[in-house]
């Protein structure tokens, strides 16, 4: 089983397939981001395109001022993410709830509304939610 998930993960001739994320885990829950983001390379290691969309409390993880005060093991798998190429997304409406304004969003980062990250996770083939 495992050798054909990575005949699987290692093929040009495999479909490309989508792994979306809802994550609403605040910046302290450092356990539970550490395993998102682990489970968000796996996917990207396995060839899936990749979206974390982090809504209300998780909007503030990758506030730059947030971002540096993390767990450095944390930044490192977030870092690792967008090396990797995991779409990192912040919600729209959450960022304006905290006042998040796209420069104080660390590099690599997008805002997006609710409406384009359901449209992804509506074509996903997996999804995920982290509460």
């Amino acid at each position: 089983m495992f050798s054909a998930i990575l005949w699987m993960a290692n093929s040009s001739a495999a479909p490309t397939k989508k792994v979306a994320f809802l994550s609403t885990v605040s910046p302290g829950d450092t356990p539970r981001l550490d395993t998102l983001l682990g489970f968000a390379l796996v996917a990207r290691s396995m060839e899936y395109e990749t979206k974390i969309f982090f809504a209300l409390d998780s909007a503030l993880v990758l506030k730059q001022q947030v971002y540096e005060k993390l767990d450095g093991k944390l930044r490192d798998r977030i870092a690792d993410c967008l090396n990797q190429g995991v779409q990192l997304d912040v919600c729209a409406a959450s960022a304006r709830t905290f006042n998040i304004r796209k420069e104080d969003l660390i590099p690599g980062v997008e805002l997006s509304g609710i409406a384009n990250f359901l449209l992804f996770a509506e074509q996903a083939d997996i999804q995920f939610s982290w509460a």
